[in-house]
């Protein structure tokens, strides 16, 4: 089977992370005859592993793309371009399928309507659905309009649960959608390192202070930081023998160290420490973790806090109360429900769940999964419905 994968993103997260993996699971199997990769070049880090995979397996192909989906946002003719240039390299591959790696529905256009154009059977790798928005003025109901034509443009999804699978088949209901799980490096749950050891070697105090880190890409509209500093503005003596770390980097940056620097509150509990390439210590470290985000695929960092026995207080959106309990939980608009949750999860027991997850999220299961839900034979829809879309429905994204 001759596959492509297409990722024009110039974030190197969570989901390009899985990518990755995705990678090393299709280039194991007997199955694959070529793996031809398009990712931009200006995208270093997932550039860089794509040139190295294909430097140690020769069925793998690099085509470099030009442009990031960032760099083309917004400009229309930049997008038509792109669609064009990618359609005509899809028609010289003769690809079985094309998996494109999407954020969201409205991210990876030009990889999505080029293999439209390009008749290429298209699967979108989705993590992230949709809601129809509630009370909404016209531009958001027009948006709506749009969003639910490219829901219906991919052939199939690959999506990472049960929750996000309903609501897919709900919006696309002639694509064939298949699950394929996260998973994560098992030197998570087999790890020696013990909290005082992870506190001495990062310079954290071991003095009784509680320690609360919340981990991911600085975005207050998903993983909503700010959230989680106006919930300590309120509860400042709840927080007072408690360290904060914040850790990761990502567009909200400088608003968040702004808000950090003007509270006294927040400067006196909350330390930020940056991207880091080994999370594993401050998870070790970690009394508790917190995830108050607005909305979540399956959160690489949810597992991996579980498998280290660390309580994770997770809010309650897109489904995410199928995997932790409720004492892990909370409303996700409930600000003083979530610090009694992060007080009360250090004495939670994570035994058992530790367990389910390792059984869960391991990278035999994933490796499986993955060849599965890819190297099936597709049923492609029939010539015209790969037609290209009307340039008004591109522009009104």
């Amino acid at each position: 089977m001759k596959l492509g994968i297409y990722c024009d993103s110039g974030v190197n997260g969570g989901h390009e992370e899985m990518l990755k993996r995705f990678m090393l699971a299709l280039v194991a199997s007997a199955q694959v005859e070529t793996l031809h990769v398009l990712v931009p070049a200006a995208n270093e880090a997932l550039s860089r592993h794509v040139r190295e995979l294909a430097a140690q397996h020769p069925k793998v192909k690099v085509i470099a793309l030009t442009y990031t989906a960032e760099s083309i946002r917004g400009n229309i003719f930049a997008l038509l371009r792109m669609i064009r240039s990618t359609a005509a390299t899809l028609r010289t591959l003769h690809l079985d399928k094309l998996m494109i790696a999407q954020g969201t529905i409205a991210s990876g256009l030009a990889g999505l309507i080029a293999a439209r154009r390009a008749r290429t059977l298209a699967v979108s790798y989705l993590p992230l659905v949709d809601d129809a928005p509630v009370k909404a003025g016209r531009a958001e109901q027009v948006k709506w309009l749009v969003k639910r034509v490219l829901y219906r443009m991919p052939d199939e999804y690959v999506t990472l649960n049960d929750h996000l699978r309903d609501k897919l088949r709900k919006l696309a209901p002639k694509a064939r959608t298949m699950i394929l799980e996260n998973y994560v490096d098992d030197r998570f749950s087999r790890s020696t390192l013990s909290k005082e050891a992870a506190r001495e070697s990062l310079g954290l105090p071991d003095d009784g202070t509680t320690i609360v880190a919340q981990i991911g890409r600085l975005n207050f509209q998903q993983k909503r930081q700010d959230f989680f500093m106006e919930a300590i503005e309120r509860n400042a003596k709840a927080f007072s023998h408690t360290l904060v770390l914040i850790v990761g980097e990502g567009p909200d940056d400088p608003r968040l160290r702004e808000r950090i620097a003007a509270s006294p509150a927040l400067s006196a509990c909350v330390r930020m420490v940056g991207p880091q390439k080994d999370v594993l210590p401050y998870i070790v470290a970690s009394d508790a973790l917190v995830l108050p985000s607005a909305y979540e695929g399956v959160p690489l960092v949810m597992i991996e806090a579980v498998l280290a026995e660390r309580p994770i207080v997770v809010s309650r959106v897109s489904g995410l109360d199928s995997y932790l309990p409720d004492a892990l939980l909370f409303p996700a608009d409930d600000r003083e429900a979530f610090v009694e949750r992060i007080f009360t999860a250090r004495d939670f027991s994570m035994a058992s769940l530790r367990g389910e997850f390792r059984r869960r999220f391991s990278r035999e299961a994933f490796d499986a999964q993955a060849q599965q839900v890819l190297l099936q034979p597709g049923a492609p829809r029939d010539a015209g419905a790969h037609s290209a879309p009307n340039h008004t429905d591109v522009l009104a994204k």
